[in-house]
């Protein structure tokens, strides 16, 4: 089931319109679109991403830097 629209609880530690998003452990990286919310971000990724479900990481990266983190709460 693939998924292009990502909501996370947690927090941006750093402005940022687009990211990397690792959304799996052993899975690439997914350039996306971030946006702030109230209580997390959401994310409108590049290409789908299989696998993404609720309660698992997502980690946002800018190069090498980690820009924020948040588990996952929805995926559409």
């Amino acid at each position: 089931l693939a998924r292009t629209e990502v909501t996370a609880r947690g927090r941006l530690y750093a402005e940022a319109e687009r990211v990397e998003a690792k959304l799996r452990y052993r899975s690439p990286a997914v350039p996306a679109r971030v946006e702030e919310t109230a209580r997390g971000f959401r994310l409108e990724l590049d290409e789908p991403a299989y696998g993404v479900a609720a309660g698992q990481a997502a980690v946002l990266y800018d190069g090498d830097t980690v820009v924020g983190y948040g588990l996952i709460t929805a995926s559409h």
